[in-house]
């Protein structure tokens, strides 16, 4: 038989809970699972403890207005719980009992909890100040964790949305204290969560000059790049261009120390890194630059043709055979033998490479060998609302690829891409989202080691991955079409490929991406085989053409769901994944720093250039 409210509140008081006072609330939800297990299973206290475990197993995301709580766990239709579960009783019981748990983030989630439950305004209002209390209780010490910064973020947020100005106020001066403390990784963490609020603009002046001397501790290249970043944001905000121009000079020298580091273990990486270095150099004002970026900046699109000459051995030692249709399924199980998250995701990729435009090309042409009749005589395409979209007198070819043979090219790509992805693609996926749990931030650090992704794309990006993999391919799609395009921009202008039209009144324009994909040059900067894929996929009125598509509104709910829209997240998700393993691998087998042998890479060829004075 159930408790009452206040049987489950009277029964709590009896029990000490100042073991999990200071837990974070992950932690204090197995605490309370023991505790609870150590009652009568129908007892007051354990019904008590288990509801207190259950809020306590609710997932803090403070990005989230709308629904701030995700849970813990989750395994197929069964999963912990979040607010809506909560009954009345609970919610009474919660209500009764929240004054006397002991301080800390617990206290905090359980009003939070509460407020977001509540429907009465006036209720609302007061568990809304309680809650941002409690948070401010829970405070932020030297070394951030989770909860702290994630609670601050949730305060912060109710405090503004609220207009609680003094406690706006508190949330600031404990992000600041926060901050003096010149902690690297503490410091860039609540840097990051307070200009995202929009606060703190007051301080930008000294939050850049804590940010610098912090970075300037940090040995890990990578790390230190990630609170440059984040100094040029609040220098930006404070519209202190000089300090812009300085930090994105350091993020530059970063990016070429590592391609130098690099090139000892992977060519791979280098041209990559040398490429982030020449894009972070071009985005200095060029009042601002400095002699040596000039040079540097001369200098990189050679480094980064070097680089990925050298590196093209590197990358076919991974291509795998050609993919023989009828055996996808086999590939899909060999794939879900691999227990390891990351090598079950390489081995995915691994075993259906991108198809090369050389290959598709052969196929094309084998094709109209062997079915002459049905390219005789010319045909129109239409599309599925009835549009017609193409007559094949006037098929426009590519390079040196004639109008006919690329329409073939696309159409036998178009039907290959309805098989993988439904016999290769989603089957795998389904296994790989259920048994293996990726949130922002692990899709987060895949985007950022890909060249091909530009910072001020990453969220963007790391979302749209992030709703592919648990099958919201709609929402995924329609974010990934215009990224992509902005990705493409961004590596061709890294390229040195002018991608802005001039008009004859002097105004630039941005093209879209197809006329991008077909500028001098795009395929070295991209390489042929992925700028094939991009354009099979998103361009051009033959294919998805999913940029046009979903620009224009024309993408139906099941195609946004379909085929085209899965492979195009697939792609999407290589991108990033690729160079983030690759990485991992050459890591994992870099050279002893006392090998002279191993680390001199040009033996027996041309030496190097001398960097020393640069």
């Amino acid at each position: 038989m159930g408790h009452s409210a206040e049987e489950l509140a009277s029964a709590l008081r009896q029990i000490d809970l100042a073991e999990v006072g200071p837990q974070e609330p992950l932690r204090a939800f197995g605490t309370l699972q023991e505790l609870a297990s150590a009652h009568a299973e129908d007892s007051a206290a354990r019904e008590a403890l288990t509801v207190l475990s259950n809020v306590a197993g609710m997932m803090l995301k403070p990005d989230r207005w709308e629904s701030p709580y995700l849970p813990a766990m989750q395994f197929g239709n069964r999963r912990t719980w979040l607010p809506e579960d909560l009954t009345d009783v609970h919610r009474g019981f919660l209500s009764y009992s929240y004054a006397w748990l002991p301080s800390g983030a617990l206290r905090a989630q359980v009003i939070d909890v509460l407020f977001v439950s509540a429907v009465d305004r006036d209720e609302r209002y007061k568990l809304a100040s309680e809650s941002v209390n409690a948070w401010i209780g829970v405070g932020l010490h030297g070394e951030l964790n989770r909860a702290e910064e994630q609670g601050w973020r949730r305060a912060v947020e109710i405090a503004l949305r609220y207009r609680f100005t003094e406690k706006v106020t508190t949330l600031v001066d404990l992000a600041m204290e926060t901050i003096r403390l010149e902690q690297p990784r503490s410091a860039w963490q609540i840097a990051r969560a307070l200009h995202e609020s929009g606060t703190g603009r007051e301080h930008a002046d000294e939050i850049v000059e804590r940010l610098r001397n912090a970075s300037a501790t940090v040995e890990d290249l990578g790390f230190q790049r990630e609170i440059l970043e984040q100094v040029r944001s609040w220098a930006l905000t404070n519209r202190d261009s000089a300090v812009v121009a300085e930090v994105e000079e350091q993020i530059g020298d970063l990016w070429w120390e590592e391609a130098k580091q690099r090139k000892s273990s992977s060519h791979f990486m280098a041209r990559d890194c040398f490429g982030n270095a020449y894009n972070e150099y071009k985005r200095v004002e060029r009042s601002r630059r400095s002699s040596r970026m000039n040079k540097r900046l001369a200098r990189l699109p050679r480094k980064i043709r070097e680089e990925g000459e050298l590196a093209l051995e590197e990358m076919h030692a991974v291509e795998s055979d050609p993919i023989d249709l009828t055996m996808l399924r086999d590939q899909v199980d060999e794939v879900l033998k691999e227990e390891d998250s990351l090598r079950a995701m390489a081995a995915w990729f691994a075993r259906v490479p991108l198809e090369s435009v050389q290959q598709a090309h052969a196929t094309a042409k084998q094709s109209m060998r062997e079915n002459p009749l049905s390219h005789l005589f010319s045909h129109t395409t239409v599309a599925a609302d009835g549009r017609t979209v193409q007559h094949s007198a006037s098929a426009r070819g590519h390079g040196d690829i004639p109008g006919d043979v690329w329409s073939e090219m696309l159409r036998q790509w178009e039907l290959k891409v309805g098989i993988l992805a439904q016999g290769y693609i989603w089957p795998a996926l389904v296994e790989l989202s259920t048994r293996h749990k990726f949130n922002h931030g692990d899709f987060a650090l895949l985007v950022r080691s890909s060249a091909f992704i530009p910072p001020e794309q990453e969220r963007h990006y790391v979302t749209a991955l992030h709703n592919g993999y648990y099958g919201r391919l709609s929402e995924s799609i329609f974010m990934l079409a215009p990224v992509v395009e902005a990705c493409v921009r961004a590596c061709l202008q890294r390229a040195g490929i002018e991608t802005r039209n001039i008009r004859a009144d002097d105004t630039e324009i941005e093209p879209g991406l197809s006329a991008l994909m077909e500028l001098d040059g795009v395929d070295e900067a991209l390489t042929p085989d992925l700028a094939w894929n991009i354009r099979a996929l998103y361009c051009g009125p033959l294919g998805p053409n999913l940029r046009n598509r979903v620009a224009h509104g024309l993408l139906s709910e099941s195609e946004s769901n379909g085929a085209a829209a899965l492979f195009a997240w697939w792609l999407a998700l290589r991108l990033a994944f690729v160079p983030f393993f690759n990485g991992m691998m050459a890591d994992s087998s870099e050279p002893q720093s006392g090998s002279s042998t191993e680390r001199d890479p040009g033996a027996g060829q041309t030496p190097p250039h001398d960097d020393s004075e640069e």
